[in-house]
């Protein structure tokens, strides 16, 4: 079932003459776990914007959930449904206790107290930062700050959370450490979508979507995306390491897509293990 749906979206930046988003079409199925690539400038980034309603399209249109974006009163629906979380978890942290601050989305919704209390509980065990629940949000890691925003929009219980960037400003073990709760907010029958310049963590979402110049290059699985070494090249990207070896080794196309495919699929496995 088709959760958001993007018909023929374009848009245009204030002042600019070069489409963003140039004539996109896609759907999002309830439940999907993808990741968004492209280039600097590729579009991913207003993508993501415009398909969980930051961005409301130049022409063409995008519903949630059957809601349609461009209504000013479907907004407030829309956000309970759909939430982000940016790069910088700093911009999105406005209490300096962690449970006060994943509390914040709530109370404002007028979400009854006992309620509140259940959702940050339930909320900080799933990103795994209950130990942490009474710190202060000053003195924690950058891994642990971009928890406590995803606990911040999970207290909002949406269906979809859009990730944009979400690891860019984080060590590599901050970045596992995001990229394993991607998997078990998804796990938990949340619909993830991830923008993303770390092929790696692309690696791990069930399918991938290319941008370059505002539209969409490829759409695949990883498997089959990845397999494109060439291609991606071509857009100044690369594929994941093991992925690349196979190709720069000369296997065989066929061989090289099954094991490429094969192999992320075990290196998946591992990291959610």
């Amino acid at each position: 079932m088709n959760f958001i749906s993007a018909e023929n979206v374009r848009y245009i930046y204030e002042g600019s003459l070069t489409e963003a988003v140039a004539g996109v079409s896609l759907s999002f199925e309830k439940g999907s776990y993808t990741a968004i690539i492209g280039h600097n400038g590729s579009g991913k980034s207003t993508l993501a914007k415009l398909i969980c309603g930051i961005f409301v399209p130049t022409s063409g249109t995008v519903t949630v959930d059957g809601l349609d974006t461009a209504d000013e009163n479907n907004l407030v629906l829309i956000r309970e449904k759909c939430g982000m979380v940016f790069q910088n978890p700093d911009n999105q942290i406005v209490s300096s206790v962690v449970e006060e601050d994943v509390a914040f989305a709530p109370e404002n919704l007028g979400v009854e107290p006992s309620e509140i209390r259940r959702r940050v509980d339930d909320a900080l065990a799933a990103v795994d930062m209950s130990e942490y629940a009474k710190h202060s949000t000053y003195k924690l890691s950058g891994g642990q700050k971009q928890r406590v925003a995803i606990a911040g929009i999970l207290a909002m219980q949406p269906d979809c959370i859009v990730f944009d960037e979400a690891t860019a400003m984080l060590d590599p073990a901050g970045r596992r450490e995001i990229t394993a709760a991607l998997r078990e907010l998804n796990r938990r029958g949340i619909t993830v979508i991830t923008v993303t310049h770390h092929m790696n963590e692309a690696a791990d979402a069930d399918r991938v979507i290319v941008m370059n110049r505002g539209t969409v290059a490829m759409d695949g699985t990883p498997g089959e995306v990845f397999a494109r070494v060439d291609e991606l090249r071509e857009l100044s990207l690369s594929a994941p390491q093991v992925t690349e070896l196979l190709y720069d080794l000369e296997l065989p196309t066929a061989l090289h897509t099954m094991q490429a495919a094969d192999i992320i699929e075990k290196e998946s496995a591992k990291k959610c293990h």
